[in-house]
């Protein structure tokens, strides 16, 4: 059942309708309850999973809460320093180790579930290219949506071991957050203390809500179903059988295959962020139109923003002051060489986060590497910023004029590009032989239109990914500079309606569904 299907839908509708009929006191039960036949509709095999990392979080984050409850009614009996002292250290070790289990158990099982075949598997190669015994084969049962809600998870335990908020005594509550249908699959990765107030005394029925959401829900399905779907018919045909193809062929593929990733996730992040508005629950902004950054680190800011938020506060941050970081830090400094002490606290951070966001996008070599070649952008721009301002102030560069700024777009553009034949690529053989036959016959004659079926598509699939580019640049456009929605319920009835209408029939005429049709998946499901 994915988010684009008729049953869905239903269930969504359903979902709503109930939520409402039930009151504000109700509502919460409703959720829960949907929550689970979410799951059970998706797959029963799925359902263990998630209630594992359900209690194993909340019993550990309850007894982490009671241990610093405890903490606070000692330290106030207490007068003497030591003491106090030696109460903070041993109910902080006992508060770690609580934690420790909690990651033992629920990060324990994304690792086995999602990475146990790829260690197999690059083990069995250097086990054979020393012909020892390999490793027999075996497939672990992949959970749906198990990246997210451990994320999300691990975010709420660390959280409370921080102090950050008490520990969350009731049940119910803390479940429906961590399986909360809209968001569990693909994001996006929320917090506990943001989302808790929303779903803890339910919302009263909003007209603007409904609306608001709706259009939301009718932008994403039209991203997904006409354009994304309709760009993979290109994007696959080209590389599943890249060996066939030179050329201008990856570029035009490599250019599509961004923009469907986009249309793709922003796709269903508009859909599960609509249905959650139409719910009175706001969910994370997940995207900011990152195609229109000017440099890696905007780009990224911009991009699955909700992940990359939890990377800063959950990897970066600690990593950059931990014991490691702090003893380079003092070392160079005690050489007179303090730069070069910072730089590394902030490259080597930098290079942590890029492995593990590599690592978290996917079990194969072509994530690391996708993820390691962002590290050496990101790095590579903080070591040579200084020359870069140079070099424009020698060369007389505006940096202000709308020209620099455009090119500054079409060059993180075309790097992430870059980094997309890594993310899509089957394999890293693969990625680099696309590489290098990419260079090896660049003819604009082996783009010949007029074979369009060769590539899956027909002219109509062809007109229908250039009109939808161009809306979908012209509405990005609109919105970072207003709110579109906001500007659209301030229009007459009838003008409102045949935008309604209007988007409607396009997803019905030009959507990619069907007896027929094999409908994809979205490509964050697989993470």
């Amino acid at each position: 059942m994915t988010y684009t299907s008729l049953k869905f839908m239903l269930f969504a509708a359903a979902t709503l309708l109930l939520y409402y009929l039930v009151g504000r006191k109700g509502q919460k039960y409703v959720l829960l309850l949907a929550n689970i036949a979410f799951f059970v509709l998706v797959g029963p095999k799925f359902l263990p999973f998630i209630l594992f990392t359900i209690l194993v979080s909340y019993f550990c984050a309850r007894g982490i809460g009671s241990l610093w409850d405890k903490t606070e009614a000692e330290l106030a009996n207490c007068t003497e320093v030591s003491q106090k002292k030696e109460i903070k250290e041993a109910s902080k070790k006992k508060a770690r180790t609580y934690l420790i289990l909690a990651f033992i158990g629920i990060v324990g099982v994304l690792v086995v579930c999602k990475y146990s075949n790829f260690v197999a598997n690059s083990m069995n190669s250097l086990l054979s290219a020393f012909s020892a015994p390999v490793i027999p084969d075996f497939k672990m049962i992949l959970p749906i949506g198990i990246s997210f809600y451990t994320f999300m998870a691990v975010s709420y335990l660390l959280d409370v071991f921080w102090k950050r908020y008490p520990a969350e005594k009731n049940l119910l509550l803390f479940a429906v957050y961590l399986s909360y249908f809209p968001h569990v699959v693909q994001g996006p990765i929320d917090r506990y203390d943001k989302i808790k107030p929303q779903i803890e005394s339910g919302v009263a029925f909003s007209y603007e809500n409904l609306t608001y959401g709706a259009q939301l829900v009718l932008w994403g399905l039209i991203k997904k179903l006409v354009l994304a779907d309709r760009i993979g018919l290109f994007v696959d045909t080209v590389y599943d059988g890249w060996q066939n193809y030179t050329g201008v062929i990856f570029v035009v593929a490599t250019v599509l295959y961004s923009i469907q990733i986009y249309a793709d996730f922003s796709g269903c992040i508009d859909i599960v962020t609509g249905i959650s508005e139409m719910l009175g629950i706001k969910l994370t902004q997940n995207f900011n139109h990152p195609y229109f950054s000017k440099t890696m680190p905007e780009f990224w800011r911009r991009w699955h923003m909700s992940l990359m938020e939890w990377f800063k506060d959950y990897i970066y941050l600690p990593v950059s002051v931990s014991a490691l970081v702090k003893k380079v830090k003092k070392k160079t400094k005690a050489k007179n060489r303090k730069k070069a002490g910072e730089l590394f606290a902030t490259c080597f951070p930098t290079l942590i986060v890029w492995l593990a966001t590599g690592i978290w996008h996917g079990a194969s070599w072509t994530f690391v590497a996708w993820g390691l070649f962002h590290a050496i952008l990101i790095i590579g721009g903080t070591l040579l910023e200084g020359t870069f301002k140079k070099m424009t102030s020698a060369l007389k560069i505006q940096t202000e004029n709308f020209g620099w700024k455009l090119f500054q777009m079409a060059r993180t553009f075309t790097l992430c590009c870059i980094g997309r034949v890594f993310f899509r690529a089957d394999s890293l053989a693969s990625a680099f032989g696309i590489f290098a036959r990419t260079f090896s016959s660049f003819a604009f004659s082996n783009l010949d239109l007029k074979k369009l079926s060769t590539f899956g598509m027909t002219e109509i699939d062809l007109a229908v990914i250039l009109i939808g580019i161009l809306i979908l640049w012209t509405v990005s456009m609109l919105q970072e500079r207003m709110g579109v929605r906001e500007t659209i319920a301030k229009q007459n009835i009838i003008f409102r309606w045949i935008i309604y209408f209007a988007a409607i029939y396009i997803i019905l005429i030009f959507g990619m569904y069907g007896p027929s049709f094999n409908a994809a998946d979205f490509i964050y499901a697989g993470f």
